[in-house]
């Protein structure tokens, strides 16, 4: 029987685009001091990227205990994980940088009202996978 490997490399996926791939975060601003201090931003990428390790763990799991997986959680768990994702991979989304006036005041409100939002959904879907592993691995007689 062929395994769902789509939730395992859907995941996998996200997690590549989550991962910074310039370093400049671990050099300092000030010349001749060792001292970094991270912004709030790059807490949060370094949390989901935990986050969506442990997700494609969890799905690997499921991959070697159960036959099926079922796909409607799944759908529901990348769509919840995505909003997050993107707003850490296009932090400029919403945002016209060439305008200056209204409407860009109005679109900088309109991003810090949905990362809130984006964050919300982003652990509500975690959650979601967590009861569903739970679930899974323990109706399979194996702990989690």
């Amino acid at each position: 029987m062929k395994k769902p490997y789509f939730p395992f490399l859907a995941f996998l996926v996200l997690l590549l685009l989550t991962i910074p791939f310039s370093f400049d975060f671990s050099t300092s601003a000030a010349q001749g001091w060792h001292i970094t201090i991270f912004p709030h931003y790059f807490i949060w990428g370094l949390i989901v990227v935990n986050v969506l390790l442990l997700a494609i763990i969890g799905y690997w799991l499921l991959l070697k205990r159960v036959d099926k997986i079922n796909w409607t959680l799944f759908v529901i768990h990348f769509i919840l994980t995505i909003t997050s994702v993107i707003f850490i991979k296009f932090p400029l989304i919403f945002l016209d940088v060439q305008q200056i006036n209204q409407q860009f005041i109005k679109a900088v409100s309109l991003r810090m009202k949905l990362i809130p939002v984006a964050w919300t959904l982003f652990i509500i879907g975690q959650v979601l996978f967590l009861v569903y592993f739970i679930r899974t691995s323990n109706s399979k007689g194996v702990a989690a």
